[in-house]
């Protein structure tokens, strides 16, 4: 099982310092993990914020940096050697597709081949509204965007026509190193979506809120795959380990790479462990690097 560090918010443990991400990243590369994330948002209002953080316990402050993702990854790229890089996950309907194409295969050239990206639609209305795209049409658009980009990443020239955008007999160099870079939805379990994962995706991630359904959730998945008369051992499947607290403020680490083993029994190819989601300090990096490595069977 591929095991990720999603960096977003770990600049905590470095005094609030975003090139620590760097350093951080750098090491993790050193010590054997295999993916490098971060997450994704433009900006919120401060209603939707309100709402999120009632409705759904969304732990990160209206006033938290939220840096862009793929300018962060091409900074990971360059201070990293085998890694591979992604988001967990990035709001693509937010993108012009072309923009976003152009993103990603500069992300995979310049670390040689090593982007996988998440990708899903979000939940903030008003994020939408800012950017002038339609909320309605999000799901559509995802799987437009996604289509539009696998059409420009393949041998030139390219053509599509998706709605409200057409390029034809157009060229937008450089390609990618990978002739398919994985794409991993990050949407709630369901036939409607996991068929759009099937028709243009490559697996799909869940979020902490899916984990009670996880297995019956991979089921489907396969099914879908199948249904599009794709292989269905080749649906990937990615997870949030969530964070387990040990009942006296601290980190249950043994408890975590139990849930791990439970989601490497089930089929689950990545498991992804966010840093400042845990109760460590920087004192406790080398340690959480060690027991994390361990989690994949690398150590």
């Amino acid at each position: 099982m591929r095991i990720g560090l999603d960096v977003f918010g770990a600049e905590r443990l470095y005094d609030g310092d975003h090139r620590g991400l760097l350093d951080l990243a750098a090491e993790a590369d050193r010590r054997g993990i295999d993916l490098i994330t971060t997450s994704d948002h433009l900006g919120f209002s401060r209603e939707a914020h309100e709402e999120r953080v009632r409705a759904n316990g969304f732990p990160f402050e209206l006033e938290h940096p939220w840096l862009d993702p793929m300018s962060l990854l091409s900074a990971v790229a360059a201070v990293t050697e085998r890694v591979e890089l992604g988001v967990y996950v990035l709001v693509a309907p937010l993108r012009p597709a072309l923009l976003l194409a152009k993103q990603i295969a500069t992300l995979d050239v310049l670390s040689r081949g090593r982007t996988r990206i998440g990708m899903g639609v979000g939940w903030q209305q008003a994020e939408y509204e800012a950017a002038g795209i339609p909320f309605e049409r999000r799901f559509g658009r995802l799987e437009e965007t996604v289509a539009a980009c696998r059409e420009l990443w393949g041998p030139p020239p390219a053509s599509f026509t998706g709605t409200g955008f057409a390029f034809s007999d157009f060229y937008s160099l450089p390609r990618p190193v990978r002739s398919r870079v994985p794409v991993i939805f990050g949407m709630a379990p369901s036939k409607r979506n996991f068929d759009r994962i099937a028709r243009v995706g490559d697996g799909w991630t869940a979020a902490p809120a899916d984990m009670p359904r996880l297995a019956e959730s991979i089921t489907l998945l396969r099914n879908c795959f199948e249904e599009q008369g794709r292989d269905p051992a080749s649906a990937e499947v990615q997870i949030m380990l969530p964070a387990i607290d040990d009942g006296s403020g601290g980190v249950d680490f043994d408890a975590m790479a139990a849930s791990a083993d439970q989601a490497r029994e089930l089929g689950v190819d990545s498991a992804l462990v966010r840093p400042s989601a845990l109760a460590i300090g920087a004192d406790d990096v080398d340690a959480f690097l060690t027991w994390a490595v361990g989690l994949g069977g690398n150590a």
